[in-house]
């Protein structure tokens, strides 16, 4: 599994415990942590796209 996908499935996991939250303080905690781990999805698929490519 690629760190990419990894980063964007802790994403997801934060966003549904910010549907569950029963409190404001924790929803919104949930939230700044599953767009801080979307930020760091997207910045991983650039670097990744953005060096060359390696042959052995």
């Amino acid at each position: 599994m690629s760190q990419a996908k990894i980063l964007q499935d802790k994403a997801e996991m934060f966003e549904r415990r910010a549907e569950g939250a029963t409190d404001p303080i924790s929803r919104q905690h949930y939230r700044e942590m599953a767009a801080h781990y979307r930020r760091l999805a997207t910045e991983h698929l650039e670097i990744n796209q953005s060096e060359p490519v390696r042959e052995a």
